[in-house]
């Protein structure tokens, strides 16, 4: 009876290994003739969905073998510097490496006493580890085309396939020199495809990329206001400014963010912070004098865009800022004045207004030759000037002006 029991058993186990044989004569076929690699996919993909075959390390291994067969075809064409398809070079390296990570998976299955026996880890290490540095040719491949999708593909299977047990006593991660640069063009990549969540994926690889330290915060910077996250963004700002206090990316966009959201103490301890150590910084003098602006800081405001025109005539907002804040200063002393015509200080208090509007006038206008579209800002401004002013012919040209504005909006 127990005779007849193994024999049974070894029929079975004779019919089952027949039969794996059976399935994957395509895949040796193949493997033995080569071919066109879209060929033996269908064959490949169909056994993967199959319950029976799924889970067989098998199965991946000689999937990876197809692949290579494939591969071995375009790089003897580059061998012998013949003609050769670049693309379907590098997608059969990757096909060899997903298809071996696959197999290593399932050779790490246990089996039903509980334990694991590495069959084919020994095979795929050897099969693709020389393959290893074409997955980063690919990946310069085709950032350069600005074929991003494919690119980021290749930096991640680089960047997965080092992690991975099959590569474990190789330690890429400390011991690859360019995995830092292969981690920032995968974030690279997937910034440019919009990606912002997986822009974070190998950001702590990347981050030792010291050559893109300012593109490296820049990218984390603007895919957390991608994604809302208010926090993390201003963060990212602060953190961009210490490690590249030269980067103006920072400075410019922390500021418009503390701006933004109306905190305008921070504004100015940033600006001043940088204005200590390079007093002519334009860009930050400026960015200064729009902070006191919006704080109301007329006087201050008017001698520190005073103080950049001086030395750059086109900087064009300064003229708005001098102009308005002259003009804000007379609106303040003209709207509080009491209705007395008789009283001493309504004269002296009308005499300052207009002193005030006189003075904003001729930056306004200026500001209106070198800014003609932007009539919203100083179209309304000019019209009170010449109205206070009594000047006649330039209050009706402006008066038409700002009537036909409003007849177009009406249309609209």
């Amino acid at each position: 009876m127990k005779k007849r029991f193994c024999f049974v058993m070894l029929c079975l186990y004779s019919s089952t290994v027949l039969w794996s044989q059976k399935e994957f004569k395509p895949l040796r076929t193949y493997i033995k003739n080569g071919g066109a690699i879209a060929s033996i996919l269908p064959t490949i993909q169909n056994l993967e969905k199959d319950d029976d075959f799924k889970d067989t390390p098998q199965l991946y291994y000689l999937a990876a073998l197809c692949e290579r067969k494939a591969n071995d075809v375009e790089n003897t064409k580059v061998y012998l510097k013949h003609a050769y398809d670049t693309v379907s070079f590098f997608n059969t390296t990757y096909g060899m490496f997903d298809y071996v990570l696959k197999c290593d998976e399932k050779d790490r299955i246990p089996g039903k006493n509980g334990k694991v026996k590495l069959r084919y880890r020994s095979k795929c290490y050897n099969l693709v580890i020389n393959k290893y540095p074409n997955l980063y040719n690919a990946g310069i491949f085709f950032t350069r085309k600005k074929d991003y999708a494919n690119a980021a593909k290749f930096w991640a299977m680089y960047l997965d396939a080092a992690g991975h047990p099959l590569f474990e006593k190789d330690d890429m991660y400390n011991t690859d020199s360019r995995m830092p640069r292969a981690a920032f063009w995968y974030m690279s990549c997937c910034y440019e495809l919009k990606d912002y969540k997986n822009v974070f994926k190998y950001s702590d690889i990347a981050r030792r990329d010291s050559a893109n330290s300012d593109l490296y915060y820049q990218y984390r910077a603007v895919s957390y206001a991608q994604l809302k996250d208010s926090l993390h963004y201003e963060k990212e700002l602060q953190e961009g400014m210490a490690k590249e206090p030269y980067d103006m990316f920072f400075f410019t966009n922390l500021m418009d963010y503390y701006n933004k959201t109306l905190q305008f103490s921070k504004s100015l301890a940033l600006a001043d912070s940088i204005l200590v150590q390079n007093p002519n910084k334009s860009i930050v003098k400026f960015a200064k004098s729009v902070v006191l602006y919006n704080m109301k800081r007329y006087d201050d405001c008017i001698s520190m865009s005073k103080s950049i025109l001086a030395d750059d005539t086109t900087n064009i907002d300064c003229w708005y800022y001098v102009g308005s804040c002259y003009f804000n200063k007379a609106v303040a002393i003209d709207d509080n004045i009491k209705p007395n015509i008789n009283a001493r200080d309504y004269a002296v208090s009308k005499q300052q207004a207009r002193d005030l509007y006189k003075e904003a006038m001729p930056y306004m206008e200026k500001y209106m030759t070198l800014r003609p579209e932007e009539k919203d800002r100083w179209a309304p401004i000019l019209y009170r000037i010449y109205l206070t002013l009594n000047m006649g012919k330039k209050f009706t040209e402006i008066d038409t002006l700002l009537s036909k504005q409003a007849a177009e909006a009406k249309k609209k």
